[in-house]
C-alpha cells in the first residue's frame, strides 16, 4: 500500500519523486497545506533515493492525510471503491454533459462531503478556463462554497496560487470576475503577480480601482498602482498613511502601506515612523509579515537606511508558523544580500547569500525578486560571467517591461 501511497502523492504534486529537491517540494507542500513537519529525508528514505525504509504510522498518516484521507488506515479502507468517486471522472463527466445547472450542483455537494476540495475546484476552473466558460467560473465563484472565509489562509493561497496561474498567459481577465468579490478575496489579492503590473495584472487593478468593492481591496488595489507608479518612474503619492497602525488590515497590506512613504522619497530616514510602526505590532503576530514589503521596497529605492533597521529588527534565525512566511523570509535574505554588499561586509554577503534561494520564491513575485537577483550577481561576480547574468536580465527585464530595471540601474546599483 506504500507504493500506492507514493504514486498518489506524485499524482498530487503532478511531477515524479527522483531528487532532493522534488522531496523538499513535497515536504513544504505538506507544511503549507496541513501545517505539518515531514522532513525531505524522511520523503527521500520513503521513494528509495537514499536507502528504502517503511516510514512510521504518523508519517504514513500525514502522508495520506495529504493526499485526502483522514489517515493511512482510511486510505487502506478506502481506496479500492475510489474509481466509483473519483473526483477528476467527475469533473470531466460533468463538463462534458455542459450543464451549468449539473456543475454547480456538484461544487456543492463536493465542499460538503470531500476532504479534497481544494483540488477539486482547481481542476474544475482549469477546465472552464480552458474552454472560456467565463460566466460559469463567475456562476462558481458567487457561491457561499468559494467565500474566502469558509477556507483556512492556507486553502486560500493554494486556491489563488494554482488559479492566478492558470491566467498569467492571459492579456486580460474578464471584467465579470473582476466584479466577483470571492474572486477577488481569493485570486486576485492571493496572487500578487509582480511581474506583470504593466500588463495584465496591472489592467485589472486598474478597474478594480474604479469599482465599489471592499475598503480593503480599494487600498491594497491602491497600494500596487503606486508601487507600478515607482517602477516606472512616475510620482507616488502616500495614501492612507495612518492605517500603518491598523489591527483590522492584513499585516502585510498594512507594510504595503508604509512602504509608500520610501518609494515616495527613496532617501527617507524616518527612524521615528518605524519605531511607532514596529512597537504597534510587534506584539501581535510574527513581524516577517510586517515588514514584507519593506525589504524589496529597500532594494529598489536603494535605500540603506531602510535596509540597516532591517537588518538590526528582523531576526534571521526566527521561527516561522507557516510555509508562506519562508518565503517572506527569503526576500528578507535577498535585501540582507544588498545590504551586506553595500557595506562590504564579507562574511555576512556569504551567510546571506547561502541562505537565499531561488526556490523560495513566491510565483507572483518570482521574475521580479529574480531580476533584483541578477542586479546582486552581476555587481559580484567574475568579468567571464557578467555577459551571461546581463542576459537573464534583460530578459526579464523586458518581460515585465519596468522603466526602473534598465542597463544603469543593473550595472550602477553599487556605485
Amino acid at each position: 500500500m506504500t507504493e500506492l501511497l507514493k504514486k498518489l502523492i506524485e499524482e498530487k504534486i503532478n511531477r515524479k519523486v527522483k531528487t532532493r529537491g522534488d522531496c523538499e517540494f513535497i515536504s513544504n507542500a505538506i507544511l503549507e497545506t496541513l501545517d505539518m513537519n515531514i522532513s525531505y529525508s524522511t520523503i527521500k528514505r520513503l521513494y528509495g533515493l537514499n536507502t528504502q525504509t517503511t516510514p512510521n504510522n504518523r508519517t504514513l498518516n500525514v502522508l495520506a492525510q495529504f493526499v485526502g484521507y483522514k489517515n493511512y488506515l482510511h486510505l487502506t479502507q478506502n481506496y479500492k471503491y475510489e474509481d466509483k468517486n473519483n473526483l477528476n471522472f467527475q469533473v470531466y463527466k460533468t463538463v462534458s454533459l455542459e450543464s451549468d445547472i449539473a456543475i454547480i450542483d456538484l461544487v456543492k455537494a463536493t465542499k460538503k462531503s470531500s476532504e479534497n476540495f481544494t483540488d477539486f475546484i482547481v481542476m474544475l476552473i482549469r477546465e472552464l478556463l480552458h474552454n472560456e466558460n467565463y460566466e460559469l467560473v463567475n456562476s462558481i465563484f458567487k457561491l457561499d462554497a468559494l467565500k474566502q472565509s469558509s477556507f483556512t489562509y492556507s486553502e486560500v493561497l493554494y486556491i489563488g496560487n494554482s488559479i492566478g496561474l492558470l491566467l498569467q498567459n492571459k492579456k486580460e481577465i474578464t471584467k465579470i470576475l473582476l466584479n466577483n468579490i470571492n474572486f477577488l478575496e481569493c485570486v486576485y489579492s492571493t496572487f500578487v503577480d509582480y511581474s506583470n503590473l504593466n500588463n495584465y495584472y496591472g489592467k485589472s487593478a486598474k478597474y478594480i480601482s474604479t469599482q465599489n468593492t471592499t475598503r480593503e481591496l480599494q487600498i491594497f488595489t491602491l497600494s500596487l498602482l503606486e508601487l507600478k507608479n515607482y517602477l516606472n518612474h512616475k510620482p507616488v503619492a502616500t495614501i492612507h498613511k495612518d492605517l500603518i497602525y491598523s489591527k483590522e488590515l492584513h499585516p502585510i497590506l498594512c507594510s504595503r502601506l508604509l512602504s509608500l512613504s520610501f518609494l515616495n522619497s527613496p532617501k527617507t530616514h524616518e527612524k521615528t515612523l518605524l519605531n511607532n510602526y514596529f512597537k504597534t505590532h510587534e506584539k501581535r503576530v510574527n513581524l516577517i509579515d510586517y515588514s514584507h514589503e519593506l525589504f524589496t521596497t529597500a532594494i529598489i529605492t536603494k535605500n540603506l537606511f531602510l535596509m540597516d533597521y532591517l537588518v538590526h529588527k528582523i531576526n534571521p534565525d526566527l521561527k516561522i508558523s507557516f510555509l508562506y512566511q519562508r518565503f517572506h523570509l527569503n526576500s528578507f535574505y535577498l535585501m540582507c544580500l544588498f545590504y551586506y554588499r553595500t557595506v562590504n561586509d564579507k562574511n555576512n554577503e556569504l551567510k546571506f547569500h547561502e541562505l537565499f534561494s531561488l526556490d523560495n520564491c513566491t510565483i507572483g513575485y518570482g521574475s521580479f525578486l529574480k531580476t533584483l537577483y541578477f542586479v546582486y550577481l552581476y555587481n559580484s561576480s567574475y568579468k567571464n560571467v557578467k555577459d551571461d547574468v546581463k542576459k537573464e536580465y534583460h530578459e526579464f527585464a523586458r518581460k515585465m517591461n519596468y522603466s526602473l530595471f534598465n542597463d544603469y540601474f543593473l550595472m550602477n546599483y553599487f556605485s
